[in-house]
């Protein structure tokens, strides 16, 4: 091991080597633990957005059945000059706020989908 054929510092690396490899030679306050398990479902998570999803149906239920829906006139209400009318009204924090509710949604969707974390991770 030494090219200077030292054999006392031979003798000390091999003791020091051997001693840090044997038992009990670890740090105070270091363990070996288990292989770590596969992490829970996040079944809360789940929870709390099908919840969410249950709450939004009723009121969407509560507001269509309000709405006269039999006498709107379908081909007006899907033009373009009522799309850029949509559009042309919005201000800038309109803007930042439906940008704000679609990094909302894609969250929750990347949150159970743990395999496009990895992908989200090494793009950031």
């Amino acid at each position: 091991m030494n090219s200077w054929r030292n054999d006392r510092l031979e003798e000390k690396i091999d003791e020091m080597l051997t001693s840090s490899v044997s038992r009990g030679s670890e740090p105070a306050g270091f363990s070996v633990r288990f292989m770590p398990r596969r992490p829970m479902f996040p079944w809360l998570s789940l929870v709390y957005v099908l919840a969410g999803a249950a709450v939004l149906g009723f009121f969407m239920a509560q507001w269509l059945g309000g709405q006269n829906l039999e006498n709107i006139d379908y081909i007006s209400l899907f033009s373009l000059e009522r799309l850029t009318g949509l559009f042309s009204g919005m201000t800038f924090g309109g803007l930042i706020s439906g940008l704000a509710v679609i990094l909302g949604l894609s969250g929750a969707i990347f949150t159970f989908l743990p395999e496009k974390q990895r992908v989200l991770r090494y793009m950031l």
